[in-house]
């Protein structure tokens, strides 16, 4: 063997499993940090060049590369699942200390205590909005809508949350987060937190959730989405969706975790699926190029596409 046949061996032993572990759920490959080891390709082939191709220290200097490339690699996409696991048995880890500094910012309002609400009020001139929801283990309800533009309700046992405000004053961006008491790392075998959000049902929102173990109920039918985002790690999520727009984009990436999703008949819905599922209940949707589609969403004016990536234990898709 020569180093030229290794790193070529080694490069598609490496993409194999990468794609493995994508089809199998194991870890969500992060092209960004793949496409950050281009260096390598030019230490290579500068050892090709000063060295020879079948000089034998090029080729232990490529196996070294290549040993340390891979596991690099893999290490990195597995991230996401390592937190997720972490936050399944009650440790959520968070050493970054710029949230502290934020907490101190005079637009954030920070509260510490078993019962908390918090309150941004509504402006005649928001149109639209961006909310960003990210927790930790808890349970999660959006079930009533607001005449603010956002109020939170928490009854917690450990940590505080957080709404911050910032962006254009006709779209602004809210930012809510729900945190432990010291660098945001919790250990709760008995804890229970409960956190209910109410929104606003005349603004147009973008939705984003991150959260980690615990569970979610959110009834989202009365308002007006038009991109909705979803990233949870091991949990159980129930989502209902309405037709106040026409088009909504949906996209949930999830670890192993029961998620249930419901669908207004009136509207037609097409399901894409990336990554491995154990279970999935489509009933009402026929299977079409790749695709699962309600008999409907071909001469539907109003459609609700969803994007599924991850592996996912149990997923359920019906109408109502």
């Amino acid at each position: 063997m020569n180093s030229k046949n290794l790193f070529a061996g080694g490069f598609l032993i490496l993409l194999g499993i990468l794609f493995l572990g994508k089809e199998w759920g194991w870890f969500h490959i992060n092209w960004h940090e793949i496409s950050r080891l281009w260096p390598l390709l030019l230490i290579y082939l500068g050892l090709v060049a000063l060295l020879g191709k079948t000089n034998r220290s090029a080729t232990v200097i490529t196996i070294v590369l290549l040993c340390i490339a891979i596991p690099t690699v893999i290490v990195r996409s597995c991230q996401e699942k390592v937190g997720d696991a972490f936050d399944h048995n009650g440790i959520h880890i968070d050493m970054d200390d710029d949230d502290d500094k934020d907490n101190n910012d005079d637009n954030d309002t920070t509260f510490k205590g078993s019962k908390q609400n918090l309150v941004e009020p509504m402006n005649a001139s928001i149109k639209s909005a961006t909310l960003n929801f990210s927790g930790g283990a808890a349970e999660f309800d959006i079930k009533e809508t607001s005449k603010d533009l956002v109020e939170a309700d928490a009854d917690l046992d450990f940590g505080n949350i957080s709404l911050k405000k910032t962006g254009d004053a006709d779209s602004p961006k809210i930012d809510f987060a729900l945190k432990g008491k010291t660098n945001n790392i919790n250990i709760d075998d008995d804890n229970h937190n409960k956190v209910n959000l109410k929104l606003n049902p005349e603004v147009i929102w973008d939705m984003n959730f991150e959260f980690g173990a615990g569970k979610a109920d959110f009834d989202l039918s009365q308002y007006k989405i038009k991109n909705l985002s979803i990233k949870t790690g091991l949990t159980e999520t129930d989502v209902k969706l309405g037709d106040k727009t026409d088009n909504l984009d949906v996209k949930i990436e999830s670890g192993l975790t029961d998620i249930e999703f419901q669908i207004p008949e009136s509207v037609g819905c097409r399901i894409d699926i990336d990554g491995g599922l154990n279970d999935k209940d489509f009933e009402g949707f026929i299977q079409k190029n790749g695709h699962w589609e309600t008999p409907n969403f071909d001469k539907s004016t109003k459609k609700i596409n969803l994007k599924f990536e991850g592996g996912l234990q149990s997923l359920k898709v019906r109408r109502y």
